[in-house]
């Protein structure tokens, strides 16, 4: 009675890591080397001059926003946080920081937190950078208080 329990639920974990290492591999496979390598700010002094473009997103599975943000994005944290850097850190873009309140502060905010809390396998780390993110961003002259 309890086996086809144990049997029903071994399947279910194997279909869902093959959909997940599937989804994964459909947004790799897109991504060239040296873009790979920039978002893990792995420096390469010297690359090719037919791999210069690929520095660039070819992938039609992310926004021109959120491209351009992170091809113009050097990598790395200042060693005091600015407003812009926590405007990227909050995934806050241009449009939202017109309407930028308190509550859409908190809303980015808990938003980056669940991505990366530690608690579900997130780094202490950005854990860290996020909480910093948003309170230069309630000190921040950007924020509309109501």
């Amino acid at each position: 009675m309890v086996l086809p329990i144990i049997i029903g639920l071994g399947v279910t974990m194997v279909a869902l890591s093959v959909k997940s290492g599937l989804n994964a591999w459909t947004v790799y496979k897109t991504l060239s080397p040296l873009t790979i390598a920039k978002l893990n700010n792995i420096r390469i002094e010297n690359p090719t001059a037919g791999y210069r473009d690929a520095l660039k997103f070819k992938s039609s599975l992310i926004d021109e926003e959120l491209k351009n943000r992170l091809n113009q994005y050097q990598g790395g944290f200042a060693p005091r946080m600015t407003e812009p850097e926590a405007l990227l850190i909050l995934d806050i873009s241009a449009r939202e920081i017109n309407h930028l309140d308190e509550k859409l502060l908190k809303k980015k905010h808990r938003k980056a937190m669940v991505r990366n809390h530690p608690d579900r396998g997130g780094s202490p780390y950005m854990a860290a950078k996020i909480n910093e993110a948003k309170e230069v961003l309630e000190r921040s002259v950007l924020l509309r208080k109501r």
